[in-house]
Protein backbone atom coordinates (compact mmCIF):
# COMPACT_ATOMS: atom_id res chain seq x y z
CA UNK A 1 0.00 0.00 0.00
CA UNK A 2 1.58 3.26 -1.16
CA UNK A 3 -0.98 5.57 -0.02
CA UNK A 4 -3.61 6.71 2.64
CA UNK A 5 -6.08 9.19 1.79
CA UNK A 6 -7.94 10.30 5.55
CA UNK A 7 -10.72 12.12 5.03
CA UNK A 8 -12.86 14.26 7.12
CA UNK A 9 -11.12 14.32 10.57
CA UNK A 10 -12.10 17.50 12.52
CA UNK A 11 -9.64 20.02 13.21
CA UNK A 12 -9.53 19.01 17.14
CA UNK A 13 -9.08 15.39 16.17
CA UNK A 14 -6.66 16.27 13.55
CA UNK A 15 -4.22 17.45 16.51
CA UNK A 16 -4.10 14.47 18.54
CA UNK A 17 -4.77 11.59 15.35
CA UNK A 18 -2.72 9.14 14.72
CA UNK A 19 -3.82 8.65 11.51
CA UNK A 20 -2.45 11.80 10.25
CA UNK A 21 1.06 10.56 10.94
CA UNK A 22 2.67 10.27 7.84
CA UNK A 23 3.38 5.72 7.03
CA UNK A 24 1.13 5.17 10.50
CA UNK A 25 -1.90 3.48 8.91
CA UNK A 26 -0.30 1.91 5.99
CA UNK A 27 2.51 0.67 8.29
CA UNK A 28 -0.08 -0.66 10.75
CA UNK A 29 -1.86 -2.88 7.71
CA UNK A 30 1.01 -4.01 5.73
CA UNK A 31 2.01 -5.45 9.34
CA UNK A 32 -1.36 -7.04 9.61
CA UNK A 33 -1.40 -8.86 6.55
CA UNK A 34 2.42 -9.85 7.03
CA UNK A 35 1.63 -11.40 10.52
CA UNK A 36 -2.00 -13.08 9.01
CA UNK A 37 -0.73 -14.15 6.03
CA UNK A 38 -4.31 -13.04 4.50
CA UNK A 39 -5.70 -10.14 3.44
CA UNK A 40 -8.28 -7.59 5.07
CA UNK A 41 -11.47 -7.31 3.25
CA UNK A 42 -11.58 -4.18 0.81
CA UNK A 43 -14.46 -2.63 3.38
CA UNK A 44 -14.16 -2.39 7.25
CA UNK A 45 -14.02 -0.26 10.07
CA UNK A 46 -11.00 0.79 12.49
CA UNK A 47 -10.38 2.20 15.74
CA UNK A 48 -6.96 3.47 16.89
CA UNK A 49 -6.22 4.25 20.74
CA UNK A 50 -2.81 5.43 22.23
CA UNK A 51 -1.95 2.21 24.48
CA UNK A 52 -1.09 4.83 27.06
CA UNK A 53 -4.41 5.11 27.34
CA UNK A 54 -5.46 1.37 27.70
CA UNK A 55 -2.96 1.07 30.72
CA UNK A 56 -3.98 4.09 32.36
CA UNK A 57 -8.02 2.71 32.46
CA UNK A 58 -6.29 -0.65 34.36
CA UNK A 59 -6.19 -2.54 30.81
CA UNK A 60 -8.39 -3.47 27.85
CA UNK A 61 -11.95 -2.90 29.32
CA UNK A 62 -13.88 -6.79 29.30
CA UNK A 63 -16.81 -4.86 26.81
CA UNK A 64 -14.08 -4.39 24.30
CA UNK A 65 -12.76 -7.79 24.62
CA UNK A 66 -16.19 -8.94 24.09
CA UNK A 67 -16.32 -7.00 21.15
CA UNK A 68 -13.40 -7.61 19.16
CA UNK A 69 -12.31 -10.69 17.67
CA UNK A 70 -8.34 -11.17 19.07
CA UNK A 71 -7.26 -11.88 15.50
CA UNK A 72 -8.41 -8.04 14.63
CA UNK A 73 -6.06 -6.52 17.08
CA UNK A 74 -2.67 -5.56 16.69
CA UNK A 75 -0.47 -3.04 18.73
CA UNK A 76 1.59 -0.75 16.73
CA UNK A 77 4.60 1.85 17.41
CA UNK A 78 4.14 4.96 15.50
CA UNK A 79 7.50 6.60 14.04
CA UNK A 80 8.42 8.48 17.68
CA UNK A 81 7.94 4.73 19.41
CA UNK A 82 4.51 5.47 20.60
CA UNK A 83 2.39 2.14 21.08
CA UNK A 84 -1.05 2.42 19.64
CA UNK A 85 -3.66 -0.64 20.57
CA UNK A 86 -5.48 -0.77 16.61
CA UNK A 87 -8.66 -2.52 15.67
CA UNK A 88 -10.46 -3.89 13.15
CA UNK A 89 -14.20 -4.76 12.42
CA UNK A 90 -15.20 -6.57 9.91
CA UNK A 91 -19.52 -7.89 8.94
CA UNK A 92 -22.56 -6.24 9.23
CA UNK A 93 -22.21 -5.20 12.61
CA UNK A 94 -18.87 -3.68 12.22
CA UNK A 95 -19.70 -0.03 12.61
CA UNK A 96 -22.31 -0.79 15.81
CA UNK A 97 -19.46 -2.71 17.94
CA UNK A 98 -16.44 0.37 16.63
CA UNK A 99 -19.36 2.92 18.07
CA UNK A 100 -19.90 0.72 21.70
CA UNK A 101 -15.68 -0.08 21.78
CA UNK A 102 -15.17 4.02 21.38
CA UNK A 103 -17.07 4.60 24.11
CA UNK A 104 -15.37 2.82 26.71
CA UNK A 105 -11.88 3.88 24.87
CA UNK A 106 -10.50 7.89 25.78
CA UNK A 107 -8.78 9.31 23.25
CA UNK A 108 -9.92 6.30 20.24
CA UNK A 109 -10.65 7.90 16.88
CA UNK A 110 -12.75 5.43 14.56
CA UNK A 111 -12.31 5.45 10.56
CA UNK A 112 -14.49 3.53 7.78
CA UNK A 113 -11.84 2.35 5.70
CA UNK A 114 -11.77 1.36 1.67
CA UNK A 115 -8.84 -0.58 0.41
CA UNK A 116 -8.24 0.26 -2.96
CA UNK A 117 -5.39 -1.44 -5.08
CA UNK A 118 -2.79 0.73 -3.99
CA UNK A 119 -4.20 3.00 -1.49
CA UNK A 120 -6.60 2.99 1.72
CA UNK A 121 -9.78 5.35 2.23
CA UNK A 122 -10.17 6.12 5.74
CA UNK A 123 -13.46 8.64 5.97
CA UNK A 124 -13.58 9.98 10.25
CA UNK A 125 -16.30 8.26 11.68
CA UNK A 126 -15.86 9.25 15.37
CA UNK A 127 -13.45 10.19 18.28
CA UNK A 128 -13.66 9.79 21.70
CA UNK A 129 -11.48 11.65 24.17
CA UNK A 130 -12.61 10.92 27.66
CA UNK A 131 -15.08 8.12 29.00
CA UNK A 132 -17.28 8.06 31.22
CA UNK A 133 -15.97 6.26 34.88
CA UNK A 134 -17.33 3.19 35.73
CA UNK A 135 -17.40 3.11 39.59
CA UNK A 136 -16.97 -0.49 39.68
CA UNK A 137 -14.12 -0.36 37.57
CA UNK A 138 -10.37 -0.38 38.98
CA UNK A 139 -8.81 3.40 37.19
CA UNK A 140 -5.46 2.72 38.93
CA UNK A 141 -3.41 -0.01 39.13
CA UNK A 142 -1.33 -0.28 42.65
CA UNK A 143 1.95 0.02 42.84
CA UNK A 144 4.48 -2.04 44.70
CA UNK A 145 5.34 1.27 46.79
CA UNK A 146 1.26 1.43 47.45
CA UNK A 147 1.47 -2.25 48.32
CA UNK A 148 4.78 -1.74 50.47
CA UNK A 149 2.92 1.22 52.30
CA UNK A 150 -0.06 -0.51 52.98
CA UNK A 151 1.28 -3.50 54.27
CA UNK A 152 -0.50 -5.41 51.61
CA UNK A 153 2.39 -7.24 50.54
CA UNK A 154 3.30 -8.35 53.60
CA UNK A 155 0.19 -9.72 54.48
CA UNK A 156 0.02 -11.99 50.84
CA UNK A 157 4.09 -12.93 51.37
CA UNK A 158 3.44 -13.78 54.73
Amino acid sequence: MSHVNVEGVPDFVASWSAAKIPGFVAAVIKRWRREHGSLLPRSFVMVMCPHVEVNAIGGLPAGVVDLTDPRLRCRHFTGCNKPYLVLFFTGDDADERRAKVQSLLPWSEGYSVQLRDHAAILRFVDATEEVEADPGQVTRIRTLRDLMATGDLVRVMG
